[in-house]
């Protein structure tokens, strides 16, 4: 009997966690967006159950639990699942056949015609009290069992106390047990879809904090110069620094805007068969002032001439030079950067490595992340900006780094083939 009784509760609560490897998480109505999908799972439980049955307490009593995944079913399941699952229980039991058919299929019928109509009252209730309504429900079935076949086909009820109670209370049990899995495993699916919806309100809201800020300064120093020039007469030669220093201000308001809708998301313009050697020997035309200005020494390694890539020039321009500027003001008393670019197995490696202070693991992890930056004063959206367009090239970033040691990026991409056209 033990055997027979674990074999059916497996038989039911298997397809429950099956169900919920195979649906959307974080749905408050577990079972609504896919009818399908729990129809036939619990119609597997329930031909299982009825193909494996077991004899309980009196050898004149054979039992299977077919009735549990017909109540949860449709419970969970609405009114089509219920029809569906009857369907295969009073198919299975008429095939089956013996004494007790016209009875079973007629509970089965009540079954699937009031559990239906039980639906839109139970979604309602805390979970405690749906437990408790399976229970019954479950218990009032069996129920429903003794009392047709006393009064409609004479069967005695003088079994009632010593094999039908037990019955009862055990498919109530396990009836119970189902539902409480169930409710678990959709709050708990509740709970992390509420979570996932905070960590992007949490994202939108630092990106929000980032615009304001840092437009803030370009905005108000624009306003002031404007406000200079109305209220003072200025002569050319100053009011034509003035202008310049207004352009830069918007410029580098534009050059915040459009990293940001970089990161949020990436445009490409021309993508084209590139040479990674003569492209980081223009970066290096580009940063290398700024490299002078501030005591750095840029060393070119190794560079593969055969080392080709698939990307937008610009956008890997403006990545290659975020990582080298950050390298730069990582040594603010001067050293070394070092570029190398070579080939392995296919793959484009470029290594860019400093000599600054470094980062600890816990930083090197939030890389990348919203509004996070290792420097006072920045905010984290060149490395945004980075991040982003290696990944649209289909590149990897790796960062290796220790603090007071430095660090040192790792760049993976496919290799390119030297003859590709361009693509647009």
């Amino acid at each position: 009997m033990m055997s027979g009784m674990i074999n059916n509760i497996f038989f039911i609560i298997f397809p429950i966690i099956v169900y919920q490897l195979l649906v959307v998480a974080g749905k408050r109505n577990f079972f609504a967006s896919h009818r399908i999908t729990l129809t036939v799972l619990f119609s597997i439980s329930i031909v299982l159950c009825m193909s494996f049955p077991y004899q309980f307490i009196s050898e004149d009593y054979i039992f299977d639990l077919r009735q549990v995944p017909m109540i949860v079913g449709g419970l969970y399941g609405g009114p089509y699942v219920s029809a569906a699952l009857f369907v295969v229980a009073a198919t299975c039991r008429i095939l089956i056949g013996g004494e007790g058919t016209d009875i079973a299929v007629l509970n089965q019928l009540l079954v699937a015609i009031v559990v239906p109509f039980l639906r839109p009252a139970f979604l309602r209730m805390r979970w405690t009290a749906k437990i408790f309504c399976v229970f019954l429900i479950s218990f009032f079935s069996l129920t429903f069992n003794l009392l047709v076949g006393y009064f409609l086909f004479d069967h005695p009820i003088s079994h009632l106390y010593e094999v039908w109670l037990p019955l009862m209370v055990n498919q109530g049990a396990v009836s119970a047990l189902a539902a409480l899995l169930i409710e678990h495993i959709q709050r708990q699916e509740y709970m992390l879809n509420s979570l996932l919806k905070h960590e992007k309100m949490d994202t939108v809201s630092h990106f929000a904090a980032a615009v304001s800020h840092e437009l803030r300064n370009p905005i108000q120093s624009v306003k002031g110069f404007i406000q200079l020039m109305q209220t003072y007469d200025y002569s050319r030669e100053k009011q034509l620094e003035f202008h310049d220093i207004i352009i830069k201000e918007i410029q580098a308001a534009e050059t915040l805007i459009e990293d940001y809708l970089v990161y949020a998301k990436p445009a490409y313009g021309q993508v084209e068969n590139l040479s990674v050697m003569p492209e980081i020997k223009h970066i290096l035309k580009i940063v290398g002032p700024y490299a002078v200005s501030n005591d750095i020494r840029i060393v070119l390694k190794k560079m593969n001439k055969e080392a080709f890539i698939m990307a937008d020039r610009q956008k890997f321009h403006q990545a290659l030079i975020n990582i080298i500027r950050n390298g730069i003001e990582a040594m603010p008393d001067g050293g070394q950067f070092s570029i190398e670019a070579k080939l392995i197995n296919s793959k484009v490696i470029i290594e860019l490595s400093d000599e600054g202070c470094g980062m600890t693991k816990e930083e090197v992890q939030r890389l990348g992340e919203p509004y996070f930056s290792t420097k006072i004063k920045g905010t984290g959206l060149g490395m945004m900006v980075t991040y982003s367009v290696i990944r649209q090239m289909k590149g990897d970033i790796q960062v290796e780094s220790e603090s007071g040691k430095g660090t040192v990026f790792t760049l993976v991409f496919p290799l390119a083939d030297q003859s590709a056209p361009i693509v647009k």
